[in-house]
């Protein structure tokens, strides 16, 4: 493990990893450490009722000092940051978290270091990660520091041979996101009027490929079943390739990619990459389409601004606010345990939100439909887990 004590090891650590999750496809049943199905049996049992059901009391314990570092999108990026943030206010909230927890937010790369420096310092003792570019700077703290308890999201950290790194001082939080993807395509393809639907990413990178495969799929799905031939534009499920901006901040590059999107006729899309799913709102109301967005990670009916409410058909959620907590908690309790969690349908780590304004559009029979995949793909009678995730 000398290496890790070299800066110049955290490029080649991320590098491997983007490496080898980039190429992923098609996988069986994946195995995890004790510690990782230990986790995910708390997790699992817990996550929906970690807010209503507290057995330990704030007095009976002393709180966590947790600290946050983002990803270059912020922290009121209304998606993953915004998500794993709103995790640590709920353990303060609930007593298990120091209320002087705080967040540092990454303007650059150089960031990543210099925030995890300053918590160091502080004396932290949870420090969560946001979002896969930072597994390497995650991974090689950790290591230097296994005094500091660490929660990763979106990122499974491994050594430069790809062999996950299971330290006893982390705990990473990974989402089956396809599974849910899946039914918003099926969803999408019942939904449009043009026959053509479609995505966007801000970077080929796992954790947002994930989500643009597994609605791809289920409009095939659709045309499957029904005979029909809806299109998606902006992801080729051979190629695992697609249209992305390159970017999570450029919002006018986001523009001009929904408006390309639309002008070949897309009327329903699922950008993915936080906030760069606004400008495909603007792109609407601007133009008056008819058309619909698909959110991802939390609901955007909520997480984004009120002008856009009424253009949100659903959202692909990921359940990072319940777990963030858990783990203070966990920590806090004595509890907590490493490894690899990973939230799908089974654990509701994942799942699709309500249709809220578009409620009254979508058909009954197309609801129950929908209902019934989704419990399909939790049971295993479909399969709608095509990336891998550890």
């Amino acid at each position: 493990m000398n290496g890790f004590k070299k800066r110049g090891a955290l490029v080649v650590l991320f590098l491997a990893f983007a490496l080898i999750a980039a190429a992923c496809g098609t996988s069986d049943d994946t195995t995890t450490t004790a510690a990782a199905q230990q986790t995910t049996t708390t997790a699992a049992a817990t996550t929906t009722t970690a807010a209503a059901e507290t057995t330990t009391t704030a007095e009976a314990m002393e709180t966590v000092l947790a600290c946050l570092v983002t990803d270059l999108a912020g922290v009121d990026d209304q998606s993953f940051n915004q998500s794993a943030w709103e995790g640590v206010q709920k353990a303060i909230e609930q007593g298990f978290a120091d209320p002087d927890s705080t967040f540092l937010e990454s303007d650059a790369e150089e960031d990543w270091q210099a925030n995890i420096d300053v918590f160091i310092a502080q004396g932290c003792e949870h420090i969560v990660t946001v979002g896969f570019f930072l597994g390497g700077v995650t991974a090689l703290n950790a290591i230097e520091h296994p005094e500091i308890t660490w929660t990763m999201i979106d990122n499974i950290l491994t050594d430069e041979n790809f062999v996950p790194l299971n330290l006893a001082n982390v705990r990473e939080l990974v989402y089956q996101t396809d599974q849910a993807a899946f039914a918003a395509g099926y969803l999408a393809a019942g939904m449009t009027k043009s026959g053509i639907v479609g995505t966007y990413g801000g970077a080929n990178i796992p954790t947002v490929s994930i989500f643009l495969d597994g609605f791809t799929r289920g409009v095939a799905h659709y045309n499957e079943i029904k005979g029909t031939d809806v299109q998606v534009l902006g992801w080729n499920v051979d190629d695992q390739d697609g249209v992305f901006t390159g970017s999570f901040t450029d919002m006018v590059l986001a523009r001009d990619t929904a408006d390309s999107l639309f002008q070949e006729g897309v009327d329903i899309i699922i950008p993915v990459g936080g906030a760069i799913n606004l400008p495909a709102g603007d792109a609407i109301i601007a133009s008056g389409l008819d058309a619909a967005l698909i959110g991802v990670d939390s609901d955007a009916f909520f997480a984004m601004d009120n002008q856009y409410a009424d253009l949100w058909l659903t959202t692909v959620e990921k359940n990072i606010l319940d777990l963030v907590a858990l783990a203070i908690q966990e920590q806090a309790e004595g509890t907590w345990s490493a490894g690899a969690f990973k939230g799908d349908l089974s654990n509701d780590g994942v799942g699709l939100a309500p249709f809220h304004s578009w409620d009254d559009r979508v058909s009954a029979e197309l609801k129950a439909e929908v209902a019934q995949l989704l419990e399909d793909i939790k049971d295993g009678v479909i399969k709608a887990d095509f990336i891998q995730v550890p």
